[in-house]
């Protein structure tokens, strides 16, 4: 490390230390991920010493931080918005909803990042991406999507560089499913990547979670046949006994009977549904000391029910299996925010807009920048015109820039 002037115009050191302190890591933590004493860390976070490009780079790695953020690239101006807006601070504890902002990240550019400009990162090792890849699905399930794109596109490199293809595989399914969120026309081709580094492991789980990246992007634009036929394909091949193997075909299950439903196909769709309950209560009773994977359990087959039923036209029995679920019950805030959304529909289309921006108000406690992506947008502003007379609505529609 090289002495540094205390007095310069931004505080790397202070970058360093936000985001350090975000993930909870000590300054002997940190130091030791790289590979240098916990006094240097200290004293690079005070600002008395600037580390080397490599240190850098392996901090930036550990903490997923940008390399502009810390000055590698970029310029001044980037850095204090970063610590204007304590990025890296892990999970946002909202005080009261923040504003939309003209400066807010452009969802598309978010995604471009991970799919055409990624960054020249030397091979991490196994541990820094199992770690990175962690912390990237924890700030997708807290719905952080501004964090997590800006985490991925390092992800993505060192682990094709590292030819870490299962942590690539699943990063690139995260990537599908923020552009899903934010940009539709980008999910088929991080999809398609996700599929062909899932290949390369020969692991059928994978394999599940990449076929339902791209059955939700075939869905989404219309294609109800192929993307059925992508999920019962997937599922074909997880008809194994272990835990992981159960849940990954019953969360293929949830999505193909979504996609039946939105086909008009009530008999397929709820077979599938029928199917994937069962399995879910076959495993939490043979499971009940060995809870099942997050990811598929009995409450997240009623949430299905309620997006299918709302699909199928038949209001009453999806807002029933709502009533059987306690969102606060449920494991996360992407799971609770997407709970929020297909309740505000079943109302909306119902012809009940106040309780539909009572589920949207719902969704924004539980998930800021949920309510900022461009359907629940729409859905808003199409609140705002038909009924603009319900108190807050306005407020709520100019606060998410709708």
């Amino acid at each position: 490390m090289e002495a540094h002037n205390p007095c310069m115009d931004w505080e790397f050191g202070e970058v360093i230390r936000r985001a350090r302190v975000g993930r909870r890591m000590s300054q002997e933590a940190l130091g030791h991920a790289v590979h240098c004493s916990p006094s240097s860390i200290s004293r690079a976070e005070n600002n008395l010493v600037r580390p080397d490009a490599r240190i850098l780079e392996s901090i930036c790695d550990v903490l997923d931080l940008m390399p502009e953020d810390v000055g590698l690239e970029g310029d001044d101006v980037h850095r204090r918005d970063v610590l204007a807006l304590g990025v890296g601070l892990g999970a946002a504890v909202a005080v009261s909803p923040a504003p939309a902002s003209a400066t807010a990240p452009d969802p598309k550019d978010l995604v471009e990042r991970s799919l055409f400009r990624l960054p020249e990162v030397p091979p991490p090792s196994r541990e820094a991406l199992t770690m990175a890849l962690g912390r990237a699905r924890t700030s997708f399930h807290e719905a952080h999507y501004v964090e997590l794109g800006r985490t991925l596109p390092r992800l993505i490199s060192g682990s094709l560089a590292a030819g870490a293809h299962d942590v690539a595989a699943r990063a690139y399914v995260l990537l599908a499913q923020l552009a899903t969120k934010n940009y539709q026309q980008y999910a088929w081709l991080a999809a398609d990547r996700a599929r062909a580094q899932a290949e390369l492991t020969s692991s059928p789980v994978l394999a599940g979670e990449a076929a339902q990246a791209m059955a939700i992007a075939m869905r989404r634009a219309g294609e109800y046949d192929a993307s059925v036929g992508q999920l019962q394909g997937a599922a074909s091949g997880l008809e194994g006994r272990s835990p992981d193997y159960q849940a990954m075909r019953g969360v293929l299950l949830l999505t193909a009977s979504y996609s039946a439903a939105q086909a008009g196909r009530q008999g397929q769709a709820m077979g599938f549904l029928e199917e994937a309950e069962a399995t879910a209560r076959r495993m939490e009773e043979e499971h009940r000391k060995l809870p099942a994977p997050r990811d598929f359990s009995v409450d997240h087959t009623r949430l299905f029910r309620i997006s299918v039923h709302h699909a199928l036209g038949e209001p009453g029995p999806a807002l029933r299996y709502a009533r059987q679920v306690e969102p606060m019950r449920l494991p996360d805030a992407e799971r609770r925010a997407r709970m929020m959304m297909d309740v505000c529909r079943v109302y909306k289309d119902d012809g009940e807009p106040e309780r539909a921006f009572a589920a949207l108000r719902a969704m924004e406690k539980y998930a800021p920048e949920e309510v900022r992506r461009p359907k629940i947008r729409g859905i808003a502003r199409e609140l705002l015109v038909l009924n603009g007379e319900i108190s807050g609505l306005r407020r709520f529609s100019q606060r998410i820039g709708a």
